[in-house]
């Protein structure tokens, strides 16, 4: 072996290894965005807040923007883990980190949000934090773009495209189902199971600190609420005024069946009281309605509006608005049917089987390109 082979050895390995953990930092990130669409389209919201822009884009826009932000994230994240077009990839993900690391560096200085949420509710960093990760990322994408050339892929050139194509038809099936439904892992407060008397009459959970509900009066009924022994829906609308209605059949089914058995069914929202007599009439059912700030009730339920069951205080089950219990479902009192209970745990609903579902197929790719470098 030639001494500069001998002296590239050890620069190849260095950059190799930056390679796969910038490709695995992507892949969290994105993957982690992909789960909680609507949780990165509210945070892309509290930039543009506090930037002074609120207001002047679109929520579906946004929605559209953060899932176009976590499908590059992870397609980048592939191709740098794959070593996959290995020039393009590594001069775009240089392109990103010398965007975010100054701009993540304003915002540690000036504090404009509390925290930056690139990898959503998952793992929350600080500002600071946020600059460090991004300035330790930013020097090994300078080392890969410059020695792309010592890069080794683990996947033949001729078969990247099989990558991108497995890459997006995952992603694009694993986004719909969290925004149709709700996200296939729940990284915030208000989880299913949670004792919700404990974590916010107690004060024993601070990021709940903020939920708070008032009747029209402003009398405070969180205590009465939470203190209830029986079962209570919650149709949780932080914007009535935008909430989908395509399903208010289903509700009026809900507060029809809470009619039949005597279960308190109450909405909660952030919008104001001419907003509530307005949608009131179009749904055609006098659910009344209680007060809350919007951000505890995002953070509830990523749907607009989604239902929440809670009994004697713990937080049985929530639905987004396509969920919604049907007739089918709801057969019987709560205390005798599958709706009433807190659901089992899902063996799919897990992070590894999120893990699996990403990294299986790629694993795939691998074996089966390895496989054909054998044969020949």
């Amino acid at each position: 072996m030639s001494e500069e082979t001998n002296n590239k050895t050890p620069l190849k390995v260095l950059v190799n290894f930056c390679r796969v953990l910038l490709g695995l930092t992507f892949l969290f990130s994105g993957i982690v965005k992909a789960i909680d669409p609507v949780g990165t389209q509210i945070k892309l919201s509290d930039y543009l807040f506090a930037f002074g822009m609120g207001g002047n884009v679109l929520d579906s826009t946004l929605l559209i923007l953060a899932c176009l932000l976590a499908g590059f994230e992870i397609l980048m994240g592939a191709y740098m883990f794959l070593g996959a077009f290995s020039r393009g990839t590594s001069f775009l993900v240089l392109v990103m980190m010398v965007l975010l690391t100054p701009f993540t560096l304003y915002i540690a200085i000036k504090n404009p949000v509390d925290e930056c949420g690139c990898f959503g509710d998952a793992l929350v960093l600080t500002n600071w934090q946020t600059f460090g990760k991004n300035a330790f990322l930013l020097v090994m994408a300078v080392l890969v773009f410059v020695k792309r050339k010592l890069i080794v892929p683990f996947v033949e050139g001729r078969r990247h495209w099989i990558i991108t194509l497995v890459i997006c038809l995952i992603t694009v099936r694993f986004m719909t189902s969290n925004i149709s439904g709700l996200p296939v892992l729940d990284f915030r407060p208000y989880k299913v199971g949670t004792d919700l008397r404990s974590a916010i009459l107690e004060n024993r959970d601070p990021s709940m600190s903020d939920f708070s509900v008032m009747d029209n009066d402003m009398n405070d009924l969180t205590a009465r609420l939470l203190t209830d022994r029986g079962y209570t829906f919650l149709l949780v609308s932080p914007h009535l005024e935008s909430a989908n209605e395509g399903y208010l059949d289903l509700i009026d089914d809900v507060f029809d069946y809470c009619s039949h058995y005597g279960y308190n069914m109450i909405g909660v929202t952030a919008s104001g009281t001419d907003v509530v007599r307005q949608w009131t009439e179009n749904a055609g059912a006098e659910i009344p309605f209680l007060f809350c700030d919007e951000v505890p009730l995002q953070t509830m339920v990523r749907s607009n509006p989604g239902l929440v069951l809670i009994k004697d205080g713990v937080l049985v089950n929530k639905w987004s608005h396509s969920r919604i219990p049907s007739d089918e479902e709801l057969i019987g009192p709560l205390e005798e049917i599958p709706v009433g209970y807190i659901p089992a745990p899902d063996p799919m609903r897990t992070p590894w089987a999120v893990a699996l579902l990403f990294g299986l197929p790629l694993l795939l790719v691998v074996l089966i390109d390895i496989f054909k470098r054998m044969i020949k």
